[in-house]
């Protein structure tokens, strides 16, 4: 049904007069099924709050947005003028003009831009932006992996054991435990000055890790690095969300995808070139040039508006006891997992307390952020919807398997094939270029089955996520069947199976997310998914690598009697085994043999672990259900318009 209002040159300038308090005008719709006389059309039955602004042409009319309803979502209209609804957290609202938006951006309701129009950006300025943002998640996850082959010799130059746990952990912990808390604050202060902000702490740390002249100053450099690469891979999805909309935002979240994948792969691989051609610290160097590039490029191209709010009144907004509790209860509860059977055993009261605590005060997150936060940080309304709730497990779980093939099928190549690390790094390509090349291909089918009339794109997203997470199931089975005497076919036939389901579940299931929320929840919805995943990321590697090690201590008693000596039954017997590798490699022909095959059965029942992982994605996946996706951009904060003038023509850029 139609919603048209004729309104003359005349009645605009009276609606809408200098003198008037607001520009806006607040009623309520009345319909009937026919039109009313003299070519006004009569109203739809729908109550709600509408703004009515001027236009710049005569006889243009007005289209109201329900943003809250599936079936109006698309409304258009000719002439470029669109009708937003208040928002109900401020007192001012936007008007649309075209494909861009009024400069008055005091509120933050929703910013709605026809398709193709996405709020006047150029193709050219998309794409510079797009990949100043990939080089934000470049850097935070390269920083994840690259360290790893590094660590030996940075914990000897600096004499200090701890240090070889403490290096790669502090990274991860701050990043985990604080990336909820600056999705929040891009809602208070804005994407663009909260993203800078978290790059600019990220170049920081990666200065002070560079010239770091004790193991304290690099742990130092390796919070601050965390603490903003947290906000990077949070904040890039976001600003994604605010510039293109749901049904083209596919292809740009799998560019970030395939980006945080192969930095994730590619990691090891540079970290052992600089450190055995180079130096260590050139590891952190590298970030130096890459962020000043992505930062100068944000700050020249992107254009977002803000919303104006000073600097006490957003202080008041933060929910700091949320803030607080996520951190702390993800660090202790991090911190237990990655201690038990490492450096602690897992009954040692230090591990017992760490969980414990760190389980308690997550449930008081919860409790906080539903019954006493006004501004939660992560709201429990997102969890509450059947498609939320399993689209965030598929992201959790697809964290498992991910992570997984980046870590330990490397470790496959040095202790079972006996591979260098630099080797194994390149020999793991397969899984990477399968991962990113299957994730750009899911987005592109994403965005184009859904300009098919008669193909339903949401059915699609479905589909897609369906057939990667049977691809995943069917890759962590193959990877168990691996041993020291597997061809190169089946090796490289298995990593590229894996990669393939691997691949779209990077944006497939936040696009489902975002179909099903409001569009103020964007922000905070986005940031969620990416703390869930890197949660994920982190648990797999800790109870990956536990899975592993008792695999591998209750072979010691099938090894003894003779078929190895006791020393080396020490070295690859529990928490030493995974960093025996290279002793392995020192052993006679027959005792290497046996010890590979060990290895080679440890990393199967690993595998195992992934396999029923991957299938309780699969069930969880089954529980996502069909919804609309729009063809406008519905952003919070959108992109500013300048206007140009060429002649008698108006042109609109960012």
């Amino acid at each position: 049904m139609a919603l048209e209002r004729a309104v003359t040159r005349e009645e605009q300038s009276t609606a809408i007069s200098p003198q008037t308090p607001t520009a806006q005008e607040s009623f309520n719709l009345r319909s009937s099924a026919g039109s009313a006389p003299g070519g006004a059309a009569t109203a739809v039955p729908r109550t709600g709050n509408f703004t009515e602004t001027n236009s710049a042409s005569a006889g243009s009319r007005l289209c109201p947005s329900f943003s809250y309803s599936e079936k109006f979502q698309d409304c258009q209209n000719s002439s470029g003028i669109e009708i937003r609804e208040g928002d109900e957290n401020a007192a001012a609202t936007e008007v649309a003009v075209g494909a861009g938006v009024a400069p008055d951006a005091a509120a933050t309701p929703h910013a709605l831009a026809p398709e193709g129009q996405q709020e006047g950006l150029s193709h050219r300025r998309k794409a510079i932006i797009v990949l100043a943002l990939c080089l934000c998640v470049f850097l935070a996850a390269l920083d994840q992996t690259i360290i790893t082959t590094a660590i030996p010799i940075i914990a000897a130059q600096f004499n200090s054991a701890t240090g070889y746990t403490w290096i790669g952990s502090s990274y991860l912990l701050t990043s985990a435990a604080f990336m909820p808390a600056w999705g929040k604050l891009s809602d208070i202060w804005g994407r663009k000055p909260v993203l800078l902000s978290a790059a600019t702490i990220f170049l920081i740390g990666s200065i002070l890790c560079a010239a770091a002249q004790n193991l304290g100053m690099l742990l130092a450099g390796r919070v601050l690095q965390g603490l903003g690469a947290g906000g990077q891979l949070g904040l890039v999805n976001v600003t994604i969300s605010d510039l293109i909309a749901v049904r083209e935002r596919g292809v740009y979240l799998s560019y970030i995808g395939l980006t945080w994948a192969f930095a994730s792969a590619i990691g090891p691989v540079l970290g052992g070139v600089f450190t055995e051609k180079v130096t260590w610290r050139l590891c952190f160097w590298i970030n130096v040039p890459i962020a000043v590039l992505s930062m100068s490029s944000l700050i020249c191209l992107l254009h977002l508006q803000s919303p104006k709010i000073t600097v006490k009144e957003g202080l008041k907004r933060v929910d700091w006891l949320g803030i607080a509790l996520v951190a702390s209860g993800t660090v202790l509860f991090l911190l237990g997992v990655e201690f038990g059977g490492v450096s602690h055993p897992w009954d040692s009261p230090i591990v017992i307390c760490f969980i414990l605590f760190g389980i308690l005060i997550l449930c008081s997150f919860v409790y906080v952020e539903w019954r006493v936060a006004k501004l939660p940080i992560m709201p429990i309304k997102l969890f509450t919807n059947r498609t939320n709730a399993c689209a965030y497990f598929v992201g959790l779980l697809h964290g498992f398997i991910f992570i997984a093939g980046c870590y330990f099928i490397p470790l496959y190549f040095q202790a079972v094939r006996g591979d260098t690390a630099l080797m194994a790094g390149v020999y793991v390509l397969p899984y990477v270029m399968a991962l990113s090349v299957v994730s750009a291909i899911s987005g592109l089918i994403i965005a184009r089955t859904a300009r098919i009339p008669t193909f339903p794109a949401a059915t699609n997203i479905r589909q897609v996520i369906w057939a990667a997470v049977t691809m995943m199931t069917l890759g962590a089975g193959l990877i168990i069947d691996l041993d020291r005497t597997s061809g190169w076919d089946k090796i490289v036939i298995y990593q590229i199976i894996a990669g393939m389901g691997c691949g779209p579940l990077f944006q497939s299931p936040l696009i489902a997310i975002h179909a099903n929320i409001d569009h103020r929840d964007v922000g905070t919805a986005t940031v969620a998914f990416t703390f869930l995943r890197t949660l994920g990321t982190a648990l797999a590697i800790c109870i990956g690598l536990v899975v592993f090690q008792n695999s591998m201590q209750s072979q010691s008693h099938d090894l003894a009697g003779g078929r190895l000596p006791d020393e080396v039954l020490d070295a690859i017997s529990g928490h030493s085994a995974a960093s025996s590798v290279g002793f392995v490699q020192t052993l006679e022909p027959a005792e290497r043999a046996v010890a590979r095959d060990a290895y080679a059965r440890g990393l199967s029942t690993m595998w195992d672990f992934f396999l029923a992982v991957s299938a309780c994605c699969f069930l969880f996946s089954l529980g996502i259900r069909k919804h609309y996706l729009s063809r406008q951009v519905n952003s919070t904060q959108p992109a500013k318009v300048r206007r140009r003038k060429t002649g008698e023509d108006e042109h609109e850029g960012v």
